[in-house]
Formats: C-alpha cells, structure tokens, sequence
C-alpha cells in the first residue's frame, strides 16, 4: 500500500508507512556507499610510508578556509 493509493485514517498509520519508506531509502545508500568503495584486494590509496613523513608534512600545510574577520566571537543563545 502506498501513501498516495490508500490515504492513513491515524497519524500512527501515515507515520509507520513514512519509516518503511525511511529504512528502504537508508538501505538504498548504504548499498551505493558500499558499492562505491574500492575492494579490499584492490586498494587505491597510497602505500603506508615509514618514518612518520606525513606528520612533519602537515606543519608546512597553508591554513584551510579564508582568514576570519574578527578576533572573537560571541556565543548565540537561544
């Protein structure tokens, strides 16, 4: 039965149908995520490289994003 054929009488019903199509929807990426990865006896990152390179590399690194506009700020309350 879908949502739009057999209208719910109680927001129970309309609810319980709107999880059933959640689960199938979160199923439907997990399976494209799982999909999208490469497989395990083909790896596509680079070899681990011994002696810690990486972390001396990440100290030259440019800062990420743009620079910020003030020095402070102040916290929102709701």
């Amino acid at each position: 039965k879908a949502v739009g054929i057999e209208k719910p009488r109680t927001l129970d019903e309309l609810l319980l149908k709107a999880q059933s199509y959640i689960q199938y929807e979160e199923v439907e990426v997990a399976d494209a995520i799982r999909h999208a990865r490469p497989e395990e006896g083909n790896p596509a990152r680079e070899p681990h490289r011994k002696g810690g390179d990486r972390r001396k590399n990440d100290k030259h690194k440019e800062p990420r994003g743009p620079p910020s506009l003030f020095s402070s700020y102040t916290p929102l309350t709701a």
